[in-house]
């Protein structure tokens, strides 16, 4: 017989695909310039999700130089 385990393992820490944090400013954007200010900001201060908001949004937009 088998001892039944009355407690939770331990969390299990998954990483983050790399993918969510990356991000390709293209030179002369200020949306990318502005969001890549943002990504070092919330590496700085350890925050996943603004990382991720600020990566998403230099992948996102419609890159043009004028902006």
């Amino acid at each position: 017989m088998t001892t039944q385990q009355r407690y939770p393992e331990p969390p299990i820490d998954l990483p983050i695909d790399a993918w969510l944090y990356e991000a390709n400013p293209v030179p002369g954007c200020r949306q990318c310039a502005a969001a890549m200010r943002e990504l070092r900001r919330a590496k700085k201060a350890g925050d996943a999700t603004k990382r991720f908001e600020a990566s998403r949004k230099v992948r996102a937009h419609p890159h043009r130089a004028s902006e």
